[in-house]
């Protein structure tokens, strides 16, 4: 049985991920967005179980995307018509991977 804050703590793992993904083509295209130098920001908010990040897209202003690590909800502001986004899998994965640091960080608005 899990407690309290200590559900807050669940992480991703790739499973989980690809059962998420709404088909093969955005676990891909997440794929390429999982590299440091696509997220000039990264991070986490342990206590709220939050992570979001800014990715740059094709246009003028990065996407915005934050994913529930506890309920696995997720929202980002690119125009995507899938759900989750590339974005979000990439930031999920990133996750997963725990090979890129998240700064910890209070929640922003």
């Amino acid at each position: 049985m899990i407690w309290g804050d200590e559900r807050r703590g669940l992480e991703f793992d790739l499973k989980t991920i690809e059962a998420l993904a709404p088909d093969q083509a955005s676990l891909s295209a997440a794929s390429k967005l999982t590299k440091r130098s696509n997220w000039p920001r990264l991070e986490k908010n342990e206590q709220q179980a939050l992570i979001w990040g800014e990715c740059q897209g094709s246009g003028s202003n990065p996407y915005r995307t934050v994913v529930d690590t506890g309920d696995h909800g997720y929202k980002c502001t690119c125009p995507s018509r899938k759900f989750p986004c590339k974005h979000s899998l990439a930031i999920m994965w990133m996750r997963a991977e725990q090979k890129i640091p998240f700064d910890s960080s209070s929640t922003p608005e």
